[in-house]
């Protein structure tokens, strides 16, 4: 398969032998994956150049998990995302005012189809945690050389997405390790798809939850993906305090108390005004 990528590139994931290669050697990637040390991400690409195709990564995160990801959140996301919306229009006295404003930005006219990624934005301010926790934005003509030389790319998985606002960006890159590793082409058609390849990374490559993200990550998990393990996947124990910016301890439990408690209230919402 090495071969194979450094004749034609990404452009030979459309072979039909390149997928059943990657179909019969998928328990080697795994043990290649999970060895000890582990390898980093840039050794893994050498070895599995096709795993850093948003399509196979797709694939694997399927074999591994038993979830189709893709088409999950390709169906639901927008559809819970629209209610979700309605939980927060239908309680706006309730909200924080920066809760207010991602509300007002998503019921622009122009906003059709954005549900999901207004849902994304309104729960990573609740949950308060920076939406570049997540996303990056970087303007539309950045290339992934670019990006790793005027970022700080962090060692955990960021979308950088490519575009003026978050609102209107089409293009998408996935960073992991300071580098990027999914890049523009073959492009990622859509948000949705953008977030299966960011959350897929993390089970794929045995990533836990970046900290200041971790709620939001494990809401995805449970509510969206509908993975409902019996472990959080951050295990951290120091998180940066909101009020002061310093290190404090970070509790840690099996499932965040603060995403199921949400949970329930939204299913309590949703009953109230069925």
């Amino acid at each position: 398969m090495v071969n194979i990528f450094n004749q034609e590139g990404l452009r030979a994931t459309e072979r039909g032998s390149v997928k059943e290669l990657m179909t019969i050697t998928y328990s080697k990637q795994r043990a290649d994956i999970n060895a000890s040390p582990s390898p980093s991400i840039l050794d893994l690409s050498t070895q599995w150049p096709f795993l850093l195709s948003w399509k196979f990564l797709l694939s694997h995160f399927t074999t591994l998990t038993g979830v189709e990801l893709y088409t999950r959140l390709n169906e639901d996301l927008d559809k819970k995302g629209k209610r979700l919306l309605e939980f927060f229009g239908g309680q706006l006295l309730k909200w924080s005012k920066d809760i207010k404003a991602v509300l007002k930005e998503a019921l622009k006219e122009d906003r059709e189809g954005t549900d999901g990624l207004a849902a994304m934005l309104v729960m990573m301010v609740h949950f308060k945690e920076a939406d570049d926790a997540l996303f990056l934005l970087a303007d539309a003509t950045t290339t992934p050389a670019d990006a790793e030389t005027h970022f700080s790319l962090p060692t955990t998985p960021r979308l950088i997405v490519l575009g003026d606002t978050l609102w209107s960006a089409k293009s998408w890159m996935l960073s992991i390790e300071g580098c990027v590793v999914f890049t523009h082409s073959p492009p990622i058609p859509d948000f949705a798809t953008a977030l299966a390849v960011l959350f897929a990374s993390f089970y794929v490559f045995n990533i836990e939850y970046q900290v200041e993200a971790a709620t939001t990550l494990e809401f995805v998990q449970r509510f969206l993906v509908r993975i409902n393990a019996d472990a959080s996947k951050c295990s951290a124990k120091v998180k940066k305090s909101l009020e002061s910016g310093r290190p404090v301890k970070r509790k840690t439990t099996d499932m965040n108390p603060r995403v199921i408690s949400f949970m329930r209230d939204v299913t309590a919402f949703d009953w109230q005004n069925d």
